[in-house]
């Protein structure tokens, strides 16, 4: 059994930090000045999380999904220079199934985005640099909301492990 918390801690940590594809059902308004400002994160899914992972010759598929609540952050997206930061704490609920065993945790979170760089190009708000930069498709933007989507779908080697993950990633920020 704690080879399967370690997959579920692994499959949680590969989800935030990996990067993602592009998405194309992005919007065409967005501008840099419809982004800067103080947002509300308001809500938070991660749907259709599916893992597999292969170690020594055993196949481990996984499914995930997870979901916010208890809300109480703040992000705020600067102009000069362009950094995103957050401050405040919001509880994720992560549901796992591995091998027909489904369990439920809540894990309490912070400052969902540390002080980070920002850029927009078209529809797409990066976040980070270089090869450490995620980029999140705009999927709606008005200005009193804003709904970020990335598709995450990527194999990874870790431990003598190989693991491929797939899973889609929304978030809604609110002024």
């Amino acid at each position: 059994m704690k080879k399967y918390l370690l997959l579920s801690i692994f499959t949680v940590l590969t989800l935030v930090f990996s990067s993602c594809s592009k998405d194309e059902d992005g919007v065409s308004n967005a501008s840099e000045a419809s982004i800067i400002g103080t947002w509300n994160l308001t809500a938070l899914e991660a749907t259709d999380g599916r893992s597999d992972t292969n170690f020594d010759g055993t196949s481990i598929p996984t499914t995930f999904s997870a979901v916010g609540k208890d809300f109480n952050s703040i992000v705020t997206f600067s102009e000069e220079p362009q950094i995103v930061t957050s401050e405040g704490s919001y509880t994720t609920v992560l549901t796992t199934t591995i091998m027909g065993e489904t369990s439920t945790e809540e894990e309490e979170g912070e400052d969902f985005f540390q002080s980070d760089e920002w850029r927009l190009d078209g529809s797409t708000l990066y976040f980070g640099t270089g090869e450490e930069e995620v980029g999140f498709t705009i999927i709606a933007l008005t200005d009193s909301k804003m709904s970020l989507r990335y598709k995450l779908d990527e194999t990874l080697e870790i431990f003598g492990a190989t693991t491929s993950v797939s899973a889609t990633y929304n978030m809604t920020l609110t002024k």
